[in-house]
């Protein structure tokens, strides 16, 4: 039995059902299809490219993401400028904390920002802030009854920290009314309660503050009829009985250094600039001595962060355009080779990893950091590692980077970050951007009446002074130079004024903005590469859908003649046929 070959079947727009090559013997679908692959070359061709865009195009946004960490890592090592340093993790700050009698933590919580001043200080706690509480008189009556029978109806006033309000007790109100109704004023009064059951036939209401120290004490008034009065709250219209009184709500009492010190709460951030302070109990008589240091960890921390991120980007570069040198051949991996983008990415940072902080002054005989290298960041030594992953990337001594920070943290500072330094009080530095430079810029303020008028500066750069620069002046008391250093002026601008800042610009502020230009989202390498690549993907799909819209064509075309031919064939066949039926009759009836 002959099989049937599927494949020799064609099917039309038409929905014709054709055998190919019934007649012919000729696989006419197979020819067609071989005809419009041949004519689908460029298609294929522009595919190949798509796909190896595809590649590309995930190779650089894994790229721009491992940038992105690297940006993120400088985020705090490259002086950006805020009021209280919380920028600058050269600022971070550790509390230590001792005591002459019960454990310090006991007693007293203390958390440090970035703009507390190092230093020591030693606390004596006398006396706690408090809530104010009292209570009633236990109640013969269970806690859900009717209390009115014993306390009468009427009116009261409850005034505490922020404000008062009257409260009605009506017929039938139970406790347990009172209390919601005091709560549900809560907000406007400051003042809360709680009715406790004292056995199943006694029951009290607790009064509370919801704030702590004198400031926030109760006061009470019975204004019609006599309910506090009968519940004991209060001995007249206005006294409170103070035998019904918990806590009288009083002020914390500390002393600082020997100074004395009263707040209404146990909680403060305004005794020392950055410290926020938590009381937790009074020992009288125990002092506790709380140091504040710099936190070089969280700087080393940011630094060793730092360098990971660098090496995953130099790494990932290393993989996606390796070539093996023995033998000369690219890696499959090296889909980013001969990318110009890539390679410009690649310098540039490199170059500022090799490079000088700029303007930071380097004295004969002093720790003035200048490169990565004097802090224990180098480059790892070429042929140092079989891993050819590693070339380029940064290595650390961390002994020598541990030194530095323990010596001369400062230094360590202005290796990394942008620094504006003012001989005038009045004025200092805002904010900068990428394009401010290193260097000495004086100023001549011209203010009267309150006002600024003018702002001109000379700027010397390397030496080189460029005379009678014009900053324009914003809003308010700030001025901004032409290449991006903004300075706020607290003077009372009542006369004119001088001033001199000398800026320099660390690595770490060269890292940023260099890596905050590469990555922008318009006009930055990476993105105009990636943009760049997608556009031509675009238009190489467009392309390819034109060709095959095409071909769809001509194969239908071909088909047809192919069928056409088929048909002729099969009527020839017919036909002959038809003849040879005819002759052999000729040939029976001669």
């Amino acid at each position: 039995m002959s099989s049937l070959n599927l494949n020799n079947i064609y099917v039309g727009e038409n929905g014709r059902v054709q055998l190919s090559g019934g007649s012919s013997n000729i696989d006419f679908v197979d020819t067609v299809d071989q005809m419009i692959a041949a004519r689908r070359i460029p298609a294929d061709n522009l595919e190949s490219r798509i796909e190896k865009n595809d590649e590309k195009l995930v190779a650089l946004k894994e790229l721009q993401t491992l940038m992105g960490t690297l940006k993120d890592s400088m985020a705090n090592l490259y002086g950006a400028t805020s009021y209280d340093n919380s920028k600058n993790v050269f600022e971070s700050k550790q509390i230590f904390a001792s005591s002459n009698g019960s454990t310090a933590a006991s007693l007293i919580g203390v958390t440090a920002t970035n703009a507390a001043e190092s230093g020591s200080y030693t606390f004596e706690i006398d006396q706690i802030a408090s809530n104010h509480k009292l209570s009633s008189d236990t109640q013969a009556v269970a806690a859900g009854a009717d209390v009115t029978g014993l306390t009468g109806t009427g009116e009261f006033t409850i005034t505490g920290g922020t404000g008062s309000a009257s409260i009605t007790v009506n017929a039938g109100d139970t406790l347990q009314d009172i209390r919601d109704k005091i709560n549900n004023a809560k907000d406007n009064t400051g003042v809360q309660a709680s009715v406790i059951k004292v056995s199943a036939t006694e029951s009290t209401i607790i009064f509370t503050s919801t704030e702590e120290g004198v400031a926030n004490r109760m006061s009470f008034s019975d204004d019609t009829g006599s309910v506090l009065q009968s519940l004991g709250v209060l001995t007249d219209a206005t006294t409170i009985d103070a035998a019904n009184v918990i806590d009288d709500g009083n002020d914390a009492l500390i002393k600082l250094d020997g100074i004395s010190v009263t707040r209404g709460s146990n909680e403060f951030s305004d005794l020392i600039d950055g410290l926020s302070i938590s009381l937790y109990d009074a020992e009288p008589g125990t002092t506790v001595t709380i140091g504040i240091e710099q936190d070089l960890n969280q700087a080393k921390t940011a630094i060793l962060d730092f360098v990971e991120a660098y090496n995953a980007v130099q790494s990932f570069v290393n993989e996606k355009t390796f070539v093996d040198t023995s033998t000369g051949k690219a890696s499959d991996d090296a889909i980013l080779l001969g990318n110009s983008s890539v390679k410009s990415i690649e310098a540039a940072l490199q170059q500022i990893a090799g490079s000088f902080a700029d303007g930071v002054t380097d004295r004969p005989g002093k720790d003035d950091y200048t490169v990565l290298a004097e802090i224990g960041i180098d480059f790892v030594g070429y042929g140092a590692n079989a891993d050819p992953t590693l070339s380029k990337t940064l290595e650390i001594d961390e002994t020598a980077l541990n030194a530095a920070l323990l010596n001369n943290p400062g230094e360590v500072m202005d290796l990394f970050l942008f620094r504006g330094k003012s001989d005038n009080s009045d004025v200092s530095m805002t904010s900068f951007s990428g394009k401010t430079s290193a260097a000495t810029y004086e100023f001549t303020i011209d203010a009267s009446a309150g006002d600024i008028n003018s702002v001109t500066y000379d700027k010397t750069v390397n030496g080189v002074t460029t005379f009678g620069n014009v900053a324009t002046i914003n809003s308010g008391s700030s001025f901004t130079t032409e290449d991006g250093l903004k300075l706020f002026y607290g003077g009372d601008k009542m006369a004119a004024d001088t001033a001199t800042i000398t800026t320099s610009k660390g690595l770490g502020s060269q890292f940023f903005f260099e890596l905050d230009s590469i990555l922008d989202d318009e006009n930055g390498l990476l993105s105009q590469e990636i943009s760049e690549i997608e556009t031509q993907n675009t238009s190489y799909g467009d392309k390819v859908d034109r060709i095959d819209e095409r071909l769809a064509g001509q194969r239908e075309v071909l088909m047809d003649k192919f069928i056409a031919m088929e048909s002729a064939l099969a009527r020839m066949k017919n036909i002959q046929s038809s003849l040879d039926e005819l002759m052999a009759a000729g040939k029976e009836n001669s």
